[in-house]
């Protein structure tokens, strides 16, 4: 039997300072599709699934169907709509 593959950690870019006072969500699974350059894996399609002024919290399925997140400054995220998306989460309302 396979040993499981360890989940990826979270990424963090950028500082990293988020109240959990300051953090704001959508209703679940209605939260909007995003576009975001990563520097170290390219054009990444998401979920925002959290978010601040500054920062936001990313959710995506990679390569190896596995959830990845990442805490990013909100001026790299762009909003596009769900039939822009590379990605689309198969639990959408």
């Amino acid at each position: 039997m396979k040993a499981p593959r360890p989940l990826p950690e979270m990424l963090i870019y950028g500082e990293h300072s988020v109240t959990p006072e300051e953090v704001q969500s959508a209703p679940y699974r209605r939260e909007p599709y995003v576009r975001v350059e990563l520097p170290d894996l390219g054009t990444v399609d998401a979920k925002a699934t959290r978010w601040t002024k500054t920062r936001v919290l990313l959710l995506w399925v990679n390569a190896d169907h596995d959830n990845q997140s990442a805490w990013v400054p909100a001026e790299w995220v762009k909003r596009i709509d769900r039939s822009e998306s590379s990605w689309r989460d198969p639990y959408d309302l």
